[in-house]
């Protein structure tokens, strides 16, 4: 891969990222912390797979 592709790459995680992060604290917001913990836990295996991908 070059350069330009694996930023754009990495700029897509980001933006799914951001995303998930702004959905976590909406649900903490409200007090949804059953979902919370859900989605904390499918951030962390996701990056986990990530790294291991790498």
């Amino acid at each position: 891969m070059d350069e330009e592709n694996n930023m754009s790459v990495f700029k897509s995680y980001l933006r799914r990222l951001l995303q998930d992060l702004k959905d976590l604290k909406i649900a903490l917001k409200n007090k949804e912390y059953e979902e919370a913990d859900k989605m904390l836990d499918k951030l962390i295996d996701d990056t986990q797979k990530g790294i291991e991908d790498n």
